[in-house]
């Protein structure tokens, strides 16, 4: 018989479990066939290797000798074997695609240029989506890596177990008015002054956004009229220049249809939460940690470029935006 990696562990066995038949059980052999195996094994190290006695096995001198060796060769295998394995997954890892994703939007971009200066040796794929929903089923079903999206106050998305997700910060919603609109002539609107106007909106989906709002103007006293429904923003822009309607706008969006202007709201009623998203499987806490420093650099700057945001920031909007309570 050659002696085989294998005769080690059932060595080791048979010392650790102090008997013949308490050994068979862990190694999920016949007590006979255990025994067996141990006699070939000690005639081929030479010699007996346990001393037997009526309450089990225990090794003689040359069987703690050998243990001791048996011992290291078992561990620096399993070692190598992890090490291995670790080696493997990490270059799949690396020669996978970073999947990343999020809701259509300037966020999208601002995610994918933080990574391609974080990881620019990884192919990188993009998934962005109109649906909130379908951008966190792709996370929940790990078809996504790491994404970015909003979400609204009482409208949790449900992620599955192995998303991590963390708040960047909160982003207000301003309103986009005619430029002729008396309204427009504010630094700021209440809520309230445009219970007697027409709204357009994008599609209702599982976001809430369309709950959302008529939960808000609900408690602001009145139920707001979503009179036209549309996914693009530049068929809203034309109905809200020529005051068919007005509508809600992130701040950080390029507005720049003639004839209209955007205005914070009084008191902060309509914001989401921004959020960062990734598979704990695929992507490292550090990376996403990284990647959210830089989304956040690359968010104020962005800021800076859109006027109206920019004076609401100044004037105590970031307190809000970055608050401990987002």
């Amino acid at each position: 018989m050659h002696l085989e990696f294998r005769h080690l562990r059932v060595l080791l066995t048979v010392a650790e479990a102090g008997s013949i038949r308490k050994a068979a059980a862990r190694l999920q052999l016949s007590q006979p066939a255990t025994s067996a195996q141990l006699k070939r094994i000690e005639h081929e190290l030479g010699g007996p290797l346990f001393v037997r006695g009526a309450d089990g096995v225990t090794p003689n001198e040359n069987g703690e000798y050998v243990l001791r060796c048996a011992r290291d060769l078992v561990g620096g295998f399993d070692r190598l074997r992890e090490y291995a394995r670790a080696a493997a997954e990490a270059d799949r890892q690396a020669a996978a695609p970073l999947r990343a994703g999020g809701t259509a939007g300037p966020l999208v971009s601002l995610l994918v240029s933080a990574l391609f200066e974080l990881v620019p040796e990884r192919r990188l794929t993009i998934d962005a989506r109109r649906s909130v929903h379908a951008l966190v089923k792709s996370l929940s079903l790990s078809k996504c890596d790491i994404a970015v999206y909003g979400e609204f106050p009482g409208f949790p998305l449900a992620v599955g177990e192995s998303v991590a997700t963390r708040t960047l910060l909160r982003e207000p919603v301003f309103v986009l008015l005619a430029e002729d609109h008396p309204l427009a002539r504010q630094d700021a609107v209440d809520l309230r002054e445009l219970a007697d106007e027409e709204w357009v909106m994008p599609e209702a989906d599982e976001s809430g956004v369309h709950a959302y709002l008529r939960l808000t103007c609900g408690a602001a006293g009145f139920t707001p009229s979503i009179a036209h429904v549309t996914p693009d923003l530049s068929v809203a822009q034309v109905l809200v220049a020529g005051r068919r309607a007005v509508c809600g706008v992130w701040p950080t969006a390029d507005v720049s249809a003639p004839g209209t202007v955007q205005r914070p709201l009084t008191g902060v009623p309509l914001h989401r939460r921004l959020l960062l998203a990734r598979n704990t499987r695929t992507v490292s806490a550090e990376l996403a940690d990284a990647a959210g420093e830089r989304l956040l650099a690359a968010y104020l700057a962005l800021v800076r470029q859109r006027p109206p945001y920019l004076a609401w920031w100044q004037a105590g909007g970031e307190e809000f935006a970055r608050g401990e309570d987002r």
